[in-house]
């Protein structure tokens, strides 16, 4: 398991590879390092905040870098360190943007702009990631991508967010088919989280759960070895969609 804390007291530098968190320097994604760190896991993470970055890489066991998804050249440089590091145990691709996107009364220049920056960060990002990364991870790695209640059913409101996340479960489940059986035992797992209280959400919605709250979870059920974790009420609403999707259309679609 590529999230297990060494036994025995065992030197952590001494094992092979890191865990990489994307937006691992605020929200769910700082909780998610900060507990990987304290079960013993090497810990890189990367975000684009410069103040946010610096605050990360002063916690014990955490190697924060600014790197920006939506940026090729960033993600070359930052599967270069990883291989410096000496591969990975764990791919978390959690980074994403939400914005609020009026299609009809925004100046379309700045939609165009935003939504470059919502779909590199939140899809073509985590896709090139993974294609740069996966020669890098070893055997009975794994790998997450952080997805939303929104994939199941969208939101007025976040068009181009929604249609990220729903795009990036669909790639999770197709990834999974294509690792199956591989010699290196990949696990590939989606993490469907619910409406998270994180500077992205504030002022959105109510109902929210706590980022740490999210983050024990998440490992909880990769621990377990699940393929996909279903975070909060994410669980019922999954359910609820199978059986009654215009309802579940009907509570997201003005959150």
């Amino acid at each position: 398991m590529p999230t297990t804390a060494p036994q025995n007291g065992d030197d952590t530098a001494a094992r092979p590879g890191v865990a990489l968190v994307t937006g691992g320097t605020a929200g769910v994604g700082l909780s998610l390092a900060r507990r990987l760190a304290k079960r013993g896991e090497r810990v890189v993470v990367c975000g684009r905040d410069p103040a946010r970055v610096a605050a990360a890489g002063a916690l014990p066991g955490i190697e924060a870098v600014r790197r920006d998804l939506a940026v090729e050249s960033d993600l070359v440089d930052l599967v270069d360190l990883l291989r410096e590091r000496g591969g990975l145990r764990l791919l978390v691709n959690n980074a994403a943007v939400q914005f609020g996107l009026r299609l009809t009364e925004d100046d379309p220049l700045e939609v165009l702009r935003r939504t470059d920056t919502e779909i590199g960060t939140n899809l073509t990002g985590p896709v090139k990631l993974t294609t740069l990364a996966l020669p890098l991870m070893l055997p009975g790695s794994a790998l997450v991508n952080v997805t939303s209640a929104l994939a199941l059913s969208p939101k007025r409101s976040a068009p181009v967010y929604c249609a990220t996340k729903a795009a990036l479960r669909n790639y999770t489940t197709a990834l999974r088919y294509q690792l199956a059986g591989e010699e290196r035992r990949i696990r590939v797992v989606e993490a469907m989280l619910p409406l998270v209280d994180t500077a992205m959400t504030a002022g959105r919605g109510s109902g929210k759960i706590g980022p740490d709250q999210a983050a024990a979870a998440l490992l909880r059920g990769l621990d377990r070895g699940r393929p996909v974790v279903r975070v909060g009420r994410t669980r019922a609403l999954t359910v609820l969609h199978r059986i009654a999707p215009g309802a579940v259309a009907r509570m997201l679609r003005d959150g």
